[in-house]
């Protein structure tokens, strides 16, 4: 019988059917205090572990029941320090028949128009003819310690984005944690009242900036994948989980878990085989492509409603 060490995780919704896979399990939540605590109990008892977080497809309403979670039994995907389920089958590369279906994933998603979180209504204001977008998080975010970085990491991302888009205008996205949670960036005002910086500080979707930008500027943010899905230039000033194998443009040395990958292996990876995907209210264990289609039909129905 699986045993969640954190309440909020036995609460969520269908989770014996996203731990089919694992029924005998300790889980806990990435690299959080359970996270380690499920590892600990899970040596003690001589039991299997396995590490949950939010899947890159989570909901349509953000504070709804997710209908994907990552599963991994090796480590967290957003750790650099150290190996996770998803950097392995990244490394393990694709099958012709795989390659075929990350790639149609890809042109689903783009056309779907989802995101992570899909509760929120697309930027509605005027863009540049042309502009790189530079991606804020939430000062102290896990993702950016376990991602190798810190606050300087946005000082220099900035900087470059200026320096190597002269023609351009940069766009700074602040994180809608901001608003929703009352959470801190990592700007200072100076740095965002520079010449031709912009910002937009709408807790919008983020779909309709990142199709129009000319390159994505990040972190460790997730806006860099979904830029990559995109086919974006990505330049990235931390280690995330898709940095490293020779599709971004990487500030920092690779893991030397790491090599050149193909984009098809990141897809398939990150969308196909690291996620569970599961029917909130049923249970019904989905694939990928039919989460896509369930999300973008909620989205639909959400923004008509509003």
């Amino acid at each position: 019988m699986v045993f969640a060490v954190n309440p909020t995780i036995r609460a969520i919704p269908q989770l014996d059917a996203f731990l089919a896979e694992h029924p005998d399990a300790i889980v806990g939540w990435g690299r959080k205090r359970s996270g380690t605590l499920a590892w600990l109990l899970a040596r003690v008892l001589r039991r299997p572990w396995v590490l949950l977080e939010d899947g890159f497809l989570r909901s349509v309403d953000r504070r709804g029941a997710p209908v994907s979670l990552i599963v991994d039994d090796v480590g967290v995907y957003y750790d650099a320090a150290g190996p996770s389920r998803i950097e392995q089958r990244i490394a393990q590369g694709v099958t012709a028949a795989q390659a075929a279906r990350a790639t149609a994933l890809m042109q689903r998603w783009r056309a779907a128009g989802v995101s992570k979180y899909n509760h929120a209504r697309d930027f509605a204001g005027d863009l540049p003819a042309r502009y790189v977008l530079v991606v804020d998080q939430t000062a102290g975010d896990l993702s950016l310690r376990k991602g190798q970085a810190d606050g300087d990491s946005f000082s220099a991302m900035l900087s470059a984005a200026l320096a190597e888009n002269p023609a351009c205008t940069v766009i700074v996205k602040v994180h809608p944690d901001r608003f929703t949670h009352a959470k801190q960036g990592n700007f200072t005002a100076a740095q965002l009242a520079q010449p031709r910086v912009r910002v937009i500080a709408d807790a919008c979707h983020a779909v309709r900036l990142l199709a129009k930008a000319d390159a994505v500027y990040t972190v460790t943010s997730l806006m860099g994948f979904e830029a990559l899905l995109w086919g974006k230039r990505v330049r990235c000033f931390g280690m995330p989980f898709y940095a490293g194998w020779s599709l971004t443009e990487d500030a920092l040395p690779a893991p030397p878990r790491r090599g050149p990958a193909s984009l098809d292996s990141l897809v398939y990876a990150a969308l196909i085989d690291g996620p569970r995907y599961v029917d909130p209210t049923t249970g019904n264990v989905w694939t990928a492509e039919q989460a896509i289609d369930h999300v973008a039909a909620g989205r639909a129905a959400m923004l008509a409603a509003q």
